[in-house]
């Protein structure tokens, strides 16, 4: 009996005296996915934004959306400033693009037709992200050049998506 107990205190000696880093205990997640809203600020107004931040999401954006309720829209977000452009191919519905820095300032805002395959770009080259609504509800919303995005709510959306949000936002 002593000598199983003596192996025991051996045995928890040695595992004691282990040095090596413990692994944490693995946390499960679920990343949200495109089809989540999450509330971002447009100026004063609180709307549900979609991101598109794959390049996929990007391309695809809102193709094959018939509707859009008043305060929902989708954010296309970047790496770096840039001139960005937009097409319609495939989009059922006229929509409103708003171009906007990296600080959250928005720079300017566009109207484009559905189903053009013409160009819509930013007169800027300092564009971080844009946020499509539906046609007119920048101007029925009040919501206009100067206005700021709530970037701490995009920082948070890009988390609960899974990204690293400070590759895409200040």
């Amino acid at each position: 009996m002593t000598r199983l107990l003596s192996a025991l205190l051996a045995i928890l000696a040695l595992v004691a005296c282990d040095n090596r880093p413990t692994r944490p205990a693995a946390v499960v997640t679920e990343e949200a996915g495109i089809e989540v809203r999450f509330p971002v600020r447009l100026g004063a107004v609180a709307t549900r934004q979609r991101l598109a931040v794959t390049e996929l999401e990007k391309a695809r954006g809102l193709m094959a959306t018939a509707s859009l309720p008043e305060d929902e829209g989708m954010a296309f977000l970047y790496q770096d400033d840039t001139r960005m452009s937009f097409w319609m191919k495939g989009t059922l519905i006229d929509l409103d693009i708003a171009f906007v820095a990296a600080d959250g300032t928005i720079l300017e805002v566009r109207t484009m037709q559905a189903g053009d395959t013409n160009t819509t770009s930013s007169s800027s080259e300092r564009v971080r992200f844009s946020v499509e609504m539906a046609a007119g509800w920048f101007a029925r919303r009040g919501v206009k050049p100067g206005d700021k995005v709530d970037l701490a709510g995009l920082r948070a959306a890009l988390t609960a998506r899974g990204f690293v949000a400070a590759h895409y936002l200040p």
